[in-house]
Parts: C-alpha cells; sequence; structure tokens
C-alpha cells in the first residue's frame, strides 16, 4: 500500500515539474543581443535584436527580407508574406529602426532571424543625425 501511495505522489510531483517548465520556456523573453553576438551556435535560440534596416527586398509572394545593422554587425531578419501583412508598410523602409525577436537560422550558409509573427517586430522612423 505504502509503495503504490509513493509512485501516486512521484508521479503528481513529477507531471506537475513537467508542466512548469513548459510554462517558463513558453513564456520566457530573450535578452536584447548585439549582432555581433550571434553566430552558428545560436541556431534555433531566439534572440531580440535592434538596428537601422540597411537594405530591403519584396519577394513577389509578399515576404520582406530585410538586413539590419547595429553597429557591432549586420543580419538578415526574414519577413514571411503572413508577418510582413501585419506591419506598417511605411515604416519597413531603409533608414528606419527596427526592433526584431525571432529564432536564429541559417539559410543558405548565412544567418538570419525569422520572427514568429507581427508583434515581434517593431518599427520607427530614425530621426536624422545632426
Amino acid at each position: 500500500m505504502r509503495d503504490a501511495q509513493l509512485l501516486k505522489i512521484s508521479f503528481l510531483v513529477s507531471t506537475l515539474g513537467l508542466v512548469m517548465l513548459y510554462f517558463v520556456a513558453a513564456h520566457s523573453q530573450p535578452s536584447l543581443a548585439k549582432i555581433s553576438e550571434i553566430d552558428y551556435d545560436a541556431v534555433g535560440s531566439k534572440v531580440i535584436v535592434e538596428g537601422q534596416i540597411i537594405s530591403k527586398s519584396v519577394h513577389k509572394d509578399g515576404h520582406i527580407f530585410l538586413k539590419i545593422s547595429d553597429g557591432t554587425g549586420k543580419i538578415s531578419v526574414a519577413l514571411f508574406s503572413g508577418t510582413a501583412e501585419q506591419l506598417d508598410p511605411s515604416c519597413i523602409e531603409v533608414g528606419s529602426s527596427v526592433r526584431a525577436a525571432g529564432r536564429v537560422e541559417e539559410y543558405r550558409g548565412s544567418l538570419e532571424i525569422i520572427p514568429r509573427g507581427g508583434s515581434d517586430v517593431t518599427c520607427w522612423k530614425s530621426s536624422p543625425s545632426p
């Protein structure tokens, strides 16, 4: 009888621990990273970067590919059509500032950040330098 109770308690505590780990992992936010700190070891991890849009390419299917620089490095940000259509197109322009959160991926030998949706991307017009 005692072994059965111990087994039930162990199962309950283990299940509760797994549920708590899931919620912590799902709701944790990565910190702001310098682009120069993002390397191939970061592939698959979530990052947040902030920088200036230095180039923009629009695909015929509505995808937008940005190259951003934060002064320490450059990285591509791929805004697939579902994400791109959620954003203000007048703000996603060369010279604007952008903050993007997403997963680091490798595509054709280069690193890029893939935001999950429009809420992972914020942009604003940069003020001109004096």
